[in-house]
């Protein structure tokens, strides 16, 4: 029994040396980063896999390994509600500077739409990153071939023209509605088809049993090229786009401009210099080259806000987002 508690008692002190060995290990490794590679960063993706959002997350996460910025770079989904269950999992973390999850138009439609009991308010902006402009398309042999011809019927038509998106109260509904407020057509009246992506969108075009759609122009990209089953009558970009032969809905009098942006928050409660780390890190990844190459491979359009430009912008989103909600009666 003395033998076996000598080597209770040696294998005991082994092991205890062996994790001060590593914790001291891990923190020389810490101290010789020098600027925190080693800090567990938190990203909440407030979505299923495959989503946008957490397809963002997921090209963070790799983008911050790949440069050397972050290694201990966690992926967590928290999903439904339009983003609002992240949302409230972001502002139940009040304090924590070590978390950032994703954010976009389709959450602050989802605070106004879901009864949601936190708001943007709830959280600390720290950076928008890029943007996905919309898009609407109609099957190719539609008679709309220009936006005129489309507004012309629709006012007719306001209360049957069926016109399809995604989710109710989410980016393409909102989209929809600005694009009929535009043609002087109440969006209250609109015949929106709801559907959970862009393939039972084409579907629906496809099909006959709608007649317009409206979604990001990712959704609709390889069917709107030379020779596919859509058209694509206008782009909500300010300007054209490089390599997209499709004139944006100001240019033919349509005074819409709107993009489904994505950016980042942080729990509430951070002081200026936690925030202020955290945008830092992120401006450290939007310049690498890793991102430029998420960029292009995701169609995505560089539209990086700094934290007080970003906290501005959502301010006058939430605004125009409020009053488009009411409009549609939603």
């Amino acid at each position: 029994m003395r033998d076996r508690g000598v080597l209770f008692r040696v294998g005991g002190g082994l092991c205890a040396l062996l994790l001060v060995g590593t914790a001291l290990f891990d923190v020389r490794q810490s101290a010789a980063s020098g600027s925190g590679q080693q800090e567990k960063l938190l990203l909440i993706a407030p979505a299923g896999p495959g989503g946008g959002w957490d397809t963002l997350a997921r090209e963070m996460q790799n983008g911050l390994r790949e440069e050397d910025l972050r290694f201990n770079v966690e992926v967590r989904n928290a999903e439904g509600a339009g983003g609002t269950i992240g949302l409230a999992q972001t502002a139940g973390r009040e304090g924590q500077a070590n978390v950032l999850t994703m954010t976009g138009l389709g959450m602050v439609g989802a605070v106004e739409t879901t009864g949601s009991l936190y708001t943007m308010e709830d959280s600390t902006p720290i950076a928008q990153l890029a943007s996905e402009y919309l898009a609407v398309v109609v099957p190719a042999d539609s008679p709309y071939e220009t936006l005129d011809d489309l507004a012309g019927d629709w006012r007719e038509r306001s209360g049957t023209l069926p016109v399809a998106g995604g989710s109710m109260g989410g980016v393409d509904q909102i989209f929809a509605a600005q694009v009929a407020r535009s043609m002087d057509i109440a969006p209250g009246e609109i015949n929106y088809l709801p559907y959970s992506g862009g393939g039972e969108v084409l579907t629906s075009l496809l099909s006959g049993t709608s007649e317009v759609g409206f979604g990001t122009l990712g959704d609709f990209s390889d069917q709107v090229d030379e020779g596919g089953p859509l058209r694509a009558l206008a782009v909500s970009s300010p300007e054209r786009m490089d390599g997209v032969d499709v004139p944006t809905l100001a240019e033919q009098g349509y005074d819409v401009e709107m993009s489904n942006w994505r950016g980042v928050i942080a729990p509430p409660g951070l002081t200026g210099e936690e925030a202020d780390r955290l945008e830092g890190l992120v401006r450290e990844l939007l310049a690498s080259d890793a991102w430029a190459d998420t960029l292009e491979r995701n169609r995505w359009t560089d539209t990086f806000q700094s934290r007080e430009e970003f906290e501005e912008f959502l301010d006058a989103e939430v605004a125009v987002t409020q009053e488009t909600v009411e409009e549609l009666g939603l």
